[in-house]
């Protein structure tokens, strides 16, 4: 039986793949995931690229850690309660009554 010519090669980057046009022409996929994520989904919507499942996993982690970060920065940051927490008493042997 004949395979056919689309199924010779996964036309889809893998986690490994080098990225072949752009600002990151020459980068490995796993190494600006975490940096340029937005870039590496802009790709895909304009459709230069096709990703695994496991890069787009990647590309969505990364994407909900930075939304987590704006959150806490904008939600949280605001309302947390910083206060010192007082040093702790220090007993001199003069202090010591016995």
């Amino acid at each position: 039986m004949a395979i056919t010519f689309k199924k010779l090669r996964d036309p889809k980057l893998g986690l490994t793949d080098k990225i072949t046009f752009g600002k990151l022409a020459g980068c490995r996929i796993c190494d600006v995931a975490q940096d340029h994520y937005e870039y590496l989904m802009w790709a895909e919507k304009s459709g230069f690229v096709k990703y695994q499942p496991d890069v787009i996993t990647l590309i969505q982690e990364q994407a909900s850690f930075a939304r987590w970060t704006i959150n806490e920065a904008e939600e949280v940051a605001p309302y947390r309660d910083d206060f010192e927490v007082p040093k702790p008493i220090s007993f001199d042997d003069e202090d010591i009554p016995f």
